[in-house]
């Protein structure tokens, strides 16, 4: 062969290698309404696809609306820069503040508020060569008046490379996602936060093939209001055969908290929201709302506040159609149909969300609370005084929100294992997170509200704004996020080199995986095992079975 053809096939050769080396790379694929292209992440073989659609965005005419179709869109969109997040309350992670510090302390990485929200985030590693991959779809946290499905805590490149299918859709809040006003006739009025959820799910059915994912095996989850929406979509019939597990952290479970309400009626939101609107608003009709800028309900943080109170303040409404009066009784037996469940708390579940480690309370309100909610039978069988021991303000502070959260621990215990007992074929798993996330004041916050989702999601990195994580740090998020993606995978956490998981059930007395700043482990007892306090389960578990009236 002359050296002229042999370089010509040399040069087409290197063509066809370029191209198979650009092929194999490519991330782009087809979705309902189009194309869309991810991008690589700090972990290999794990892609993102950002903002994708999965509905029409809710403006104009689609404000206060079920979601609609989504819009078609040529060329490819590329998955290269977070979505806009749902328009947040001004009141919420002012800059200073705890959660300002843990998750938005640079705001030029935050999204823009927008209407136009309802958008989803994809991780994916590499498609299996056969076979198919579990699903997470994660909803985020904030009240239902704030957060997003980008902040920095969501970053599930390590926990898809762990073989899932990582979610986190958008929904509507505060304001735009549950509002119901007199006469209103449109489907779903109360409740467009609820179908925001519904419809993300039935788009990852219609679309998590492309992604190489399996529609019949996915887990929802979520944590405070995201886990809040997790029960509702548990309890919406609008939601049967979307998913087949749920997990649900720091929420009021299955039950309502003592002082909360689980749902309202349309009545019920209708007639508190009528009279806030007319007022801000005289003479004005939905049609005419709808005409008006978004900005205009939250430039003023007072009366955002008072729309709030009145829109998903009051949260979701039984309404007939999205909520029944059966289906929002997970008590009842089979209500699971089947999904298997994980429940779990915080071990500080208010620190965070309550105050500050030099906020005190007077030691006689402190007792009188107590005394108030338990009623004197309990509060003198089981000695509340020397359970919690408080001599000084800021004892009595401390020892009031470590009530709260030793509560809402015994709550999903009883939670578990009423679940389990009304759903003997669904498989049923209680955590309880006791690891202190280092740094800032962590003698005062311990396990705060929130600080499990950067160990079960696994997005801890050493990167300026994180934390210090130590290597026991890294150690506990890849064991944690081992035990949910396994979770999601089969219904299992358990494997091997991972702590036994057992399931709770009466028989075990509502066993938990305690995963502790030392060790994990399942365990029956209380967390104050041997010392003094080791009956403030107890009291709250005599205590709430009266409360909710159940057998446990």
């Amino acid at each position: 062969m002359k050296s002229k053809e042999m370089f010509l096939v040399l040069l087409l050769m290197g063509f066809a290698a370029s191209g198979a080396s650009a092929q194999a790379t490519d991330t782009t694929l087809s979705v309902e309404g189009g194309k869309i292209r991810g991008v690589s992440t700090d972990v290999a073989g794990v892609t993102v696809y950002k903002a994708v659609p999965f509905a029409a965005p809710p403006v104009g005419p689609n404000r206060w609306k079920a979601p609609q179709p989504v819009v078609p869109w040529s060329g490819v969109r590329e998955g290269a820069a977070w979505p806009n997040r749902a328009y947040q309350l001004a009141s919420a992670n002012l800059p200073g503040t705890f959660y300002f510090n843990e998750f938005y302390w640079d705001p030029t990485k935050d999204p823009k508020d927008s209407e136009d929200c309802l958008y989803l985030n994809v991780w994916t590693p590499q498609k299996p060569a056969s076979g198919s991959l579990p699903v997470m779809v994660f909803f985020h946290g904030g009240g239902n008046r704030h957060g997003n499905i980008s902040e920095v805590e969501f970053n599930a490149a390590r926990l898809a490379a762990k073989g899932i299918i990582v979610v986190t859709p958008a929904y509507r809040l505060n304001i735009m996602g549950f509002l119901a006003l007199p006469g209103a006739k449109e489907y779903g009025a109360g409740n467009f936060a609820i179908l925001d959820g519904v419809e993300s799910l039935k788009w990852v059915q219609k679309n998590i093939r492309a992604f190489g994912g399996d529609p019949g095996k996915v887990t929802i989850a979520g944590q405070s209001a995201g886990s809040r929406n997790v029960r509702t979509l548990m309890s919406t019939p609008l939601s049967k055969g979307l998913f087949q597990r749920a997990i649900m952290h720091s929420s009021p479970t299955v039950m309502a908290q003592p002082d909360k309400a689980n749902f309202v009626t349309f009545d019920d939101k209708t007639t508190a929201a009528a009279p806030v609107f007319e007022k801000l608003y005289p003479g004005k009709t939905l049609e005419d709302l709808r005409k008006i800028p978004a900005e205009d309900f939250y430039k003023d943080d007072a009366r955002a506040e008072q729309m709030f109170a009145v829109t998903s303040g009051k949260y979701a409404v039984i309404d007939g159609t999205v909520l029944t009066k059966e289906s929002v009784d997970l008590l009842r037996p089979g209500a699971l149909n089947g999904v298997d469940v994980m429940v779990g708390t915080v071990a500080d579940e208010r620190t965070a969300l309550d105050g500050a480690p030099d906020k005190q309370m007077e030691v006689a309100d402190f007792h009188a609370y107590w005394k108030k909610l338990l009623g004197d039978e309990l509060y003198a069988k089981y000695r509340f005084e020397k359970l919690y021991p408080a001599s000084t303000k800021t004892d009595a502070y401390r020892q009031h929100l470590k009530a709260q959260a030793d509560m809402a621990l015994e709550q999903n215990r009883i939670a578990g294992t009423v679940l389990k007992g009304q759903n003997p074929g669904s498989k049923v798993y209680v955590f309880y997170f006791d690891h202190p996330a280092p740094g800032r004041d962590r003698e005062y916050y311990g396990s705060w509200h929130s600080s499990d989702l950067w160990y079960v999601l696994n997005s801890l990195r050493n990167e300026p704004g994180q934390r210090s994580w130590s290597p026991a740090d890294f150690e506990l998020a890849d064991q944690a996020s081992t035990l949910w993606a396994n979770f999601v995978k089969t219904g299992d956490p358990n494997g091997e080199g991972l702590p036994t998981w057992r399931q709770s059930d009466r028989a075990n007395n509502g066993s938990y995986l305690w995963i502790g700043e030392k060790s994990t482990a399942s365990t029956n007892g209380s967390p104050y095992h041997g010392t003094s306090a080791e009956n403030r389960n107890a009291l709250f578990h005599d205590y709430q079975v009266r409360f909710y009236g159940v057998d446990r």
